[in-house]
């Protein structure tokens, strides 16, 4: 018990001057090309982070107390990942499935708290995200739109298998993985061998980015 306690402080010791950057986030995930190729490499956490805290409170110029909201909606979600990875009963499939759970529901949450005008202004912002991402890969228009289709398929696949109760824990890790190959594959095709290589090294820089 003690040293499960001190995983959890751990983890929030880590994570305490992020929480805004982080919760804009979470609002984002969505299904884009971008998304896909995170997933590729696991389900984002549920406090996956890449924008800065200026931009985040400065754009949708959120409140004091929308900040508040969605600071504790933020340690809430923090914290109950943290729970779920540490515990010991559960498997890895049950895991990723309690967090897929968990990401929804925290999105949902923090949508409400935005205004329609800030989802607006939000959803601007991640246009313009996915424009430099297409921008800095050199994706053409039929590109963009492939990678769009493949993700929308891949989102639906999870979704089906993470909510089948008729599978096992099991079975839904080894499909999952075969998603998560199946996708690659497919990127494959979309992109070309230089694309590829770019997107690695783009993945890698922002795998640094986090670690600070």
């Amino acid at each position: 018990m003690r040293s499960s306690v001190r995983r959890l402080e751990v983890e929030r010791m880590k994570m305490r001057g992020t929480w805004i950057k982080n919760t804009v986030l979470l609002l984002g995930m969505t299904l884009s090309g971008t998304a896909l190729l995170a997933q590729q490499a696991t389900t984002p956490a549920p406090e996956a982070a890449t924008q800065s805290t200026a931009a985040a409170s400065g754009k949708l110029h959120l409140t004091m107390a929308q900040k508040q909201q969605l600071g504790e909606l933020r340690a809430t979600s923090r914290d109950q990942a943290a729970i779920i990875r540490n515990d010991p009963s559960l498997t890895a499939a049950q895991k990723q499935s309690k967090l897929h759970e968990l990401r929804a529901g925290t999105h949902a949450q923090m949508k409400s708290v935005l205004t329609p005008e800030q989802q607006s202004a939000f959803a601007e912002r991640r246009a313009e995200g996915k424009a430099r991402f297409a921008a800095k890969l050199g994706l053409t228009p039929d590109q963009q739109g492939k990678l769009k289709d493949l993700a929308r398929s891949n989102h639906q696949q999870r979704e089906s298998v993470l909510t089948n109760a008729a599978l096992s824990n099991d079975q839904k890790q080894a499909q999952l993985s075969q998603i998560r190959q199946a996708s690659k594959a497919q990127m494959a095709t979309i992109l070309s061998p230089e694309q590829l290589v770019k997107f690695h090294q783009m993945r890698r820089a922002r795998h640094h980015e986090k670690l600070g």
